[in-house]
């Protein structure tokens, strides 16, 4: 049988090859391989086919111009036979005609050069701004030198049906860590403060201050916290010792440094400033103003003592060494707990890695948060995608004002691939110019919509490498698919067709363009349903009654020192604001501030999560609580002991029917004295919460032990700041020893809902940006489509039509498009917003009138858009119009 070359190498040989010289060069291979055959054998002689084969195909390395490899033989691989020399199409000469003719084709139509660099610029100076955001937030916690390897200790323990999380734990447990698992590099204990304290450094410097929190003093080097005075490692090595942030120092001691200055913490311990920190990442978990020395609690007074002692308050991290797993010393973590004080024995100990924290940790806000960060991701990408569209849009509208030139060029010699990278210049000096553009956009409004939006991002994350590399890989993405389209399109003309003018809709890409309208009506018909949804939820939410009226209320913080000054200035106050406006709480309403109990129904043995508050009689009043059964003798005269009341929900969950004034303490030795309806003290993202409100007698000061509240309802038709200043004089008459501080109940309850209300702000302007960069793309198509059918608008007008029937023809296209986007757009949003709805136990329908309200805007703005164009055309003189063709 006779032996035959590999018909794959003939084949590949046959592709690379010129046809002239294939008959040749195949016939000496042939040859070559019988003559191997006899010599080495079939095996060796295939081997032997292959790489002549791809020997001859190695000149595909460089070819001079005369035809011959840059190696010196000659070259074998397929070119177009042409008579003139080829030249490389993108040498500098030819880069440089490519930009001359890109800049003139930009001023030359300077309507659409504008209309298409200002919908670039808006779509990526928005999507930048989304990216800065949302990759702020999936980086927290990315800084710190054993990030990798740091984890926050958490315990989940099971109460009723109700799984909670605890992050503070017992001082004891980090020393208990530090002695039995060796796994352990490093352990810190930190807490974000116990409240508030007042500070002073003299007496022109006294304020109460947040955040003022607690260490180990390996808090600094193992968390990375940079020292701009001082020493990390003996910074908080002893008691009384205190690190402030940069913002704190300047605040107390000002441009001066103030290491080993004193500074008086809470009224009476003098504390040595040992350190003043550079300004916090914005981007990480741990925040605070100062710190104190972990190991100075024990000596700050009763209060502090008993928390360092009898709670668990501090947040502890630990860092493992190499090559430790996380899943081993979980299990020792759970037999550390065993033996150590105020541990739930039930627990389960987990270990959440620091860099998740934010985003990925226990609880429902942490998914929330992640869901609308993809939701911002995805509006980012569609404002983006709706900006490349309308380069693409007008740019193809053009073709046919185009189609003559690349005719020409053609003609004479002109190859396609110059062609496309002509039109991909021009696409990448138009998306470069809206980049730069976008760039100081981004920087001069950075600072106005982080304040504005409440952002918290610093300017720093504007110097980060790796989101500039997604920057740069954004503006070059974006030049690629906004030139990709037009260039193949236009440069696909062919030349006898185009320059006899015969150029169809197809080839001229107007069923395209029609897709690219209606994908961003639908875009911008779903971002207003959700705008509006989510305007028309958040309403709801702030106009709800929750069973307590928080209207002109504003609350005055009492210290615990102040008691025997109290009754005078609650005396003061009453007389002030009359008392039936005047009521006393231990508890600051509308906050996370509420002290939680677990406490296990008699009749049911539920474990119940109880709120807890102490408050005087006139709270109900004042506060418009309503009874359902009050106290016996409530309106006989004062309190005169404790009473206990529980609001509905309590009473059903313990599973007592009837009156509960005549039933078994739902719990034990807690009688029921009265019941309250149901009235929120939290968000309504869950429902009604049990709640005990213990009430005490006027003269009973145990409720303002550890501090409390004064609530005074202000007079609607009261000037707001003259009350606060009139409140300050009472308050600073009766010689506190705190600075005056207030909250109002109703700012307090909105802030539940910061969140949401961001989304909603930048909804709405990111909504009204992606309406302004559709209709930018619609007036460019409208002032073509004018330009395009002048002579047939002329034709019209002579033959009798009237203005409003022109007006009709050319914006009906349009009008149809935006009826086929609202079909498309209206299940895509009621779903998305429906799911986000899901997360608030109390919420809106979504009704038709939130599709109809947005399908009417986007028609009217769209038509307010070609209105403009369309009444010029129809009222221009029918003589000019065809005089003009």
């Amino acid at each position: 049988m006779t032996s035959t070359p590999p018909r794959f190498a003939d084949r590949l040989l046959r592709f690379f090859c010129d046809p002239y010289l294939l008959e040749e060069v195949q016939g000496d291979l042939h040859e070559e391989f019988a003559y191997q055959v006899q010599r080495v054998g079939e095996r060796r002689a295939r081997w032997r086919y292959w790489r002549d084969v791809l020997g001859f195909i190695r000149p595909l390395a460089g070819r001079s111009r005369t035809g011959r490899s840059q190696t010196g033989g000659p070259s074998f691989m397929k070119r177009r036979q042409r008579n003139d020399p080829s030249t490389f199409f993108l040498n500098a000469a030819m880069i440089r005609n490519y930009v001359a003719i890109a800049l003139r084709q930009l001023w030359k139509n300077q309507l659409f050069s504008l209309i298409n660099i200002t919908g670039l610029t808006v779509g990526l100076a928005v999507s930048m701004f989304i990216a800065l955001y949302v990759w702020h937030e999936f980086h927290y916690d990315r800084f710190e030198p054993f990030a990798d390897r740091t984890y926050q200790i958490v315990s989940v323990a099971k109460y009723g049906d109700q799984e909670v999380t605890f992050s503070g734990l017992h001082e004891s447990f980090g020393r208990a860590i530090q002695q039995q698992i060796p796994e352990a590099e490093a352990v810190v204990r930190f807490s974000a403060g116990l409240g508030e304290v007042v500070l002073q450094s003299d007496q022109n410097h006294r304020f109460k201050e947040s955040a003022i929190g607690f260490a180990d003093q390996s808090m600094l080097s193992v968390m990375g916290l940079r020292l701009l005075h001082g020493d990390a490692k003996t910074a908080l090595s002893e008691p009384s010792r205190m690190v402030l942030t940069r913002q704190l120092a300047e605040k107390y001691f000002g441009a001066q440094n103030p290491v080993g200055k004193t500074l008086i913490f809470d009224k009476q311990y003098p504390f040595t400033v040992s350190g003043v920190l550079d300004d916090l990442p914005t981007n990480s978990v741990i925040q605070f103003n100062g710190l104190v020395s972990l190991n100075s609690m024990p000596a700050l007074g009763a209060r502090h003592q008993d928390t360092y002692q009898r709670t668990g308050f501090l947040t502890t991290y630990l860092v493992l060494r190499q090559g430790a797993k996380v899943s081993q010393v979980e299990k020792k973590l759970d037999k550390v707990k065993v033996g150590v004080n105020f541990v739930d024995a039930s627990a389960k100990i987990f270990l959440e890695p620091l860099p998740t924290l934010h985003l990925g940790g226990h609880g429902d806000g942490a998914r929330n948060e992640r869901q609308s960060l993809y939701i911002l991701l995805t509006v980012a990408l569609v404002i983006l995608v709706l900006a490349v569209i309308n380069y693409v849009s007008l740019t193809t509208a053009r073709a046919t004002k185009r189609a003559r030139e690349v005719g020409v060029r053609k003609a004479i010699g002109g190859q396609r691939s110059e062609l496309i990278s002509q039109f991909f210049v021009e696409s990448f000096l138009t998306t470069t110019l809206a980049f730069l553009l976008s760039l100081i956009l981004l920087q001069v409004l950075f600072p106005w919509a982080n304040q504005a939006l409440d952002l918290h991002m610093d300017k720093r994350v504007l110097t980060q490498g790796p989101y500039w590399g997604v920057m740069i890989g954004l503006w070059l993405s974006c030049s690629l698919l906004s030139g990709s389209y037009p260039a193949l399109l236009l440069s696909g003309f062919r030349p006898a067709l185009v320059l006899k003018g015969n150029v169809s809709s197809r080839q001229s890409g107007a069923s395209v363009r029609r897709v690219f309208t209606t994908v961003q009506f639908t875009a911008s018909i779903g971002l207003l349903i959700c705008s509006v949804v989510l305007y028309t939820q958040m309403q709801f939410l702030l106009t709800k009654s929750l069973g307590i009226d928080r209207a002109q209320v504003v609350g005055l913080r009492i210290d615990g020192d102040m008691v025997p000054q109290f009754s005078g200035l609650r005396d003061k106050i009453r007389q002030w604001a009359g008392s039936e406006n005047v009521a006393v709480t231990n508890t600051q309403l509308f906050t996370n501030n509420i002290m939680t109990y677990f406490l296990q129904a008699e009749k049911t043995k539920k474990q119940l999560m109880v709120n807890s508050m102490t408050v005087d009689k006139p709270f109900f009043a004042m506060m418009g609580i309503r009874w359902q059964y009050p106290p016996l003798g409530w309106e006989a005269g004062p309190v005169t002991k404790e009473l206990n009341i529980y609001n509905q929900t309590l009473i059903k969950e313990a599973g007592i029917a009837s009156d509960p004034r005549q039933q078994a303490a739902p719990f034990k030795n807690e009688p029921t004295d009265g019941v309250v309806n149901d009235f929120h003290v939290r968000s309504l993202h869950g429902p009604v919460s049990p709640m005990r409100l213990t009430v005490v007698s006027d003269t009973n000061r145990t409720m303002l032990a550890d501090g409390g509240y004064i609530l005074v309802r202000l007079n609607p038709q009261t000037n707001v700041p003259q009350a606060l200043d009139h409140l300050k004089e009472l308050y600073n008459a009766h010689q506190p020893t705190s600075p005056f501080d207030y909250y109002f109940l109703d700012e307090a309850y909105n802030k539940l809902y910061a969140s949401e209300t961001r989304l909603m702000q930048l909804f709405n302007g990111f909504t009204g940006l992606t309406l302004l960069v559709a209709c930018l793309g619609l007036l460019g198509l409208m002032t073509f489509t004018v330009e395009v059918r002048t002579k047939e608008i002329g034709v019209r007008k002579v033959l009798g039509a009237s203005v409003a029937g022109i007006v009709m023809l050319l914006s009906g296209d349009f009008l149809k498009l935006i009826g086929l986007a609202l079909v498309i757009a209206s299940p895509i949003a009621w779903w998305a917003m429906n799911s986000w709805l899901q997360d608030f136990a109390y919420k809106i329908d979504i009704e038709w009138w939130v599709f109809a309200l947005a399908g009417g805007l986007t028609a009217g703005i769209a038509l307010l858009t070609v209105s403009m164009q369309s009444l010029k055309a129809a009222l221009t003189n029918p003589v000019k119009s065809l005089r003009s063709e």
